[in-house]
């Protein structure tokens, strides 16, 4: 009798040391990766299926175990809609406490046409989204025309691929119907708009400038645009030079909007072969020859 007794006591010891190993381990969290991702509750997303989400996303380990503790400490109904940056390096209370918190405000950050990749990092820094140099170092110079001109929304210190992947979304979407219709390399395209982008501000000026840059190419004529002597310097990198060097700059200079991308997909033809800005309306002047040219350089910027 006493050994059957102690036999049960023995038993229930090892299960109950078992059951709370196992939600020891049910309650680490699922990797070290530091790296975040967006997890987001909707309106009306019941207990079920946030826990479920949450199971399916990779970021706790056991559904049943989450379950349990959630309405053990009351939790399980006070988890709020909402957008939530989480980490699977999280334990199961830390990501309650998240959700039972709420999300955090988002930041609206506002990118302009002709803005360049150093601008839009230094936007997104200030604002507190990125860490400094995050967009720049980012495969070198490779989103340099890529980040559209648009209004976005971010988490603060969110996750380097979510705000890539955002950008490079909207670009998409933007843009989808010149990338279909283009008869050409359209990251050709995009490098020359980014040149009309700093170069051009009125758009009927755009679609002459976009033809003359690719007379330029044709007859092997240096494109000589001013604005890539100024990305040069500020990049510091010579190649960007289209007075030192033929041909189209490595990667885009700057961020272009939605017009000068269309103008440098639909190139007009026309008798000019020079421009420049009146530094006062800000006009492009155009010019046939060389000697028009020197004319309206006299006249214009007295040089």
């Amino acid at each position: 009798m006493f050994n059957n007794h102690f036999r049960v006591i023995l038993f229930t010891g090892s299960l109950l040391a078992l059951l709370l190993s196992f939600l020891a381990y049910s309650f680490l969290p699922v990797s070290d990766a530091k790296e975040g991702i967006i997890f987001e509750i909707s309106a009306g997303d019941g207990f079920k299926e946030i826990v479920e989400n949450l199971y399916n996303q990779g970021l706790i380990r056991f559904p049943t175990a989450f379950k349990i503790y959630s309405v053990l400490n009351g939790a399980a109904h006070q988890l709020k809609p909402g957008k939530y940056k989480i980490s699977s390096s999280m334990n199961n209370s830390e990501i309650i406490r998240i959700l039972v918190a709420g999300p955090e405000k988002d930041v609206a950050v506002f990118i302009k046409e002709g803005d360049t990749l150093r601008a839009v990092d230094k936007k997104l820094t200030v604002a507190g989204i990125l860490p400094a140099g995050s967009l720049v170092k980012y495969k070198g110079r490779y989103l340099e025309g890529l980040l559209f001109p648009d209004t976005y929304r971010f988490f603060p210190n969110s996750p380097l691929d979510a705000v890539i992947e955002k950008f490079i979304s909207n670009f998409y979407q933007k843009n989808k119907t010149i990338i279909g219709n283009s008869n050409e390399d359209f990251y050709k395209v995009l490098i020359i708009a980014s040149m009309i982008e700093k170069e051009v501000p009125f758009n009927e000026d755009r679609q002459v400038v976009s033809g003359i840059i690719r007379k330029r190419l044709a007859i092997g004529m240096p494109l000589q645009i001013d604005a890539t002597q100024l990305y040069a310097k500020e990049v510091r990198n010579s190649r960007y030079d289209t007075y030192e060097y033929y041909g189209l700059p490595p990667t885009p200079i700057s961020n272009p909007g939605f017009d000068a991308i269309w103008a440098a997909a639909n190139p007009q033809k026309s008798e000019f072969l020079y421009y420049l800005s009146d530094p006062t309306t800000k006009k492009t002047i155009f010019s046939k020859t060389l000697e028009e040219h020197s004319e309206n350089r006299w006249k214009y910027l007295r040089r």
